[in-house]
């Protein structure tokens, strides 16, 4: 196990939110329980909690319920003022429905344009094909009654005025929030990269101000995926420069690095030889999801793509579990977790961008069709479903089928916790011209299915140009009396 320690990487600080305390314990039988105490809201920094790994199914001492309502709708907790981020009830931030590590409270911005946006939203990052004064994030509201499948939904949408491509050095492809509704965006390699190659942005949840969180120093590639852990209070973004996780405080302070090819990990800021040096890190190193689930940090490992096949290698999942609640990686703890299989029986698949864990305890995996390091297509990704066999996560196929021209994936993925409820990713040609050209996002009903019976919504609109490849990555918020995904079952 190797840890380093050096400096800190300073930036921005930012307002502390109300917290709480609590804590998670392993039982005798090796069950994870959770103790949970409401807050003062005062400010105060919230309790910690142990979350090791269990080889069993979790009970907690809460009652959270599932969320209900219509196939349309996430749903909203007794608890949820509006924004669906009253005072944390678990460890770290953690509202009960995020105790096992996943975040997302609901923005809820002061602009009179928002009034209309109840908690049931969705947040998706895009390319600026149209230069610098385009719009690259948006809101998008999916709180109505279930439209017809298969036909472009006109959904309501929110772009704040600032929100432009200028302002986050070009397209953006990461995101994540906070328990609180606040929202990151990472910098992104794709698209011929970024002007800002080592920034982190934060989205203010009530006046949807942009803020540079952290800079990290990256001197050309910029970032794969970037994710909050409500248990740590700390956020993980992958770095396609150096190869290592950044995990950072919520002052933007360097807490950790992880390097998945060294296992190194350092305390602070890395010391590596000759980095930054401006050059993508090599692909069987390099990573690109990152997500936080029950104690480890999940994250893909990208070894080829359709332009770089490897005959020797696939692309991965790893993980690697945490050394306390604190969130600082054991390198010793590292494990492959699934391999990601060729399309349709090719001989190489595409890099995993992002991971899911949903509420039934499986794992979504959403790829992103790449040829080069900043170069992308379309057309050759999928969104695989993985469930836990005999303690390892099996790929059991393609439940979603994204887009009307098939394995059209852009390469985000989240899911809506009602009953009922839908798989939500990003996609080209969903609608190929039968009658409108819509490029968005697909929500396909948790039983799998294709775009038959799914909800079409086009990111900008516009229904009669081809927005090939700019899609981006896409997060849904949630409901505070939502029920968390729990931890993978005992193999």
């Amino acid at each position: 196990m190797a840890i380093a320690t050096t400096a800190s990487v300073l930036a921005c600080g930012v307002d502390p939110e109300p917290s709480a305390s609590g804590s998670l314990s392993d039982s005798a039988d090796g069950t994870l329980s959770a103790t949970l105490t409401a807050g003062d809201g005062s400010g105060d920094s919230g309790g910690t909690g142990n979350t090791s790994m269990s080889s069993a199914s979790a009970e907690t001492t809460t009652n959270a319920s599932s969320a209900t309502g219509p196939l349309f709708d996430v749903g909203q907790g007794e608890d949820d003022s509006g924004s669906g981020t009253t005072g944390p009830t678990g460890p770290g931030s953690c509202r009960l429905s995020e105790i096992y590590g996943a975040a997302g409270g609901y923005p809820a911005y002061n602009d009179p344009a928002y009034d209309d946006f109840d908690s049931s939203v969705l947040i998706m990052t895009s390319h600026n094909r149209l230069g610098p004064n385009d719009p690259v994030l948006r809101v998008i509201d999916i709180s109505g009654p279930p439209p017809p499948p298969n036909l472009n939904y006109a959904a309501p949408m929110y772009i704040h005025p600032t929100w432009l491509a200028a302002n986050f050095g070009g397209g953006i492809f990461g995101l994540t929030l906070d328990s609180y509704g606040n929202i990151y965006i990472s910098a992104s390699s794709l698209w011929q990269g970024s002007t800002t190659p080592g920034t982190i942005y934060k989205i203010d949840k009530d006046t949807a101000a942009i803020s540079v969180f952290a800079t990290i120093p990256n001197n050309g590639p910029a970032f794969g995926n970037i994710n909050y852990d409500c248990v740590s209070q700390t956020i993980r973004v992958v770095s396609h420069e150096d190869c290592r996780i950044w995990q950072l405080d919520m002052n933007g302070d360097v807490v950790s690095t992880y390097h998945h090819g060294s296992g190194d990990v350092s305390i602070g800021a890395p010391n590596d030889a000759g980095e930054p040096n401006g050059q993508f890190c090599p692909l069987g190193e390099r990573m690109w999801a990152v997500q936080s689930h029950y104690g480890r940090v999940y994250y893909s490992v990208w070894w080829e793509d359709g332009g770089r096949p490897n005959g020797a290698q696939q692309n991965e999942i790893w993980s690697v579990a945490y050394v306390d609640e604190g969130g600082v990686p054991d390198p010793d703890t590292k494990q492959l977790e699934a391999t990601i299989p060729g399309l349709n029986g090719a001989n190489y698949s595409n890099p995993v961008s992002d991971l899911s864990f949903a509420a039934t305890g499986w794992m979504l995996a959403a790829e992103r069709t790449m040829y080069s390091d900043t170069g992308t297509s379309a057309h050759q990704s999928t969104t695989y479903e993985l469930q836990q066999m005999m303690g390892t996560w099996q790929v059991v196929g393609t439940t979603y089928v994204v887009g009307e021209l098939p394995n059209s994936s852009a390469g985000g993925v989240d899911h809506d916790f009602a009953d009922g409820g839908y798989v939500w990713m990003t996609g080209d040609a969903l609608d190929f011209g039968t009658p409108n050209v819509v490029y968005g996002v697909q929500g396909t009903p948790y039983g799998g299915g294709d775009i038959t019976n799914s909800t079409l919504i086009d990111h900008d609109g516009d229904i009669n140009q081809q927005y090939k490849t700019d899609l981006g990555d896409l997060e849904i918020p949630i409901p505070g009396d939502a029920t968390p995904p729990p931890p993978p079952p005992e193999g």
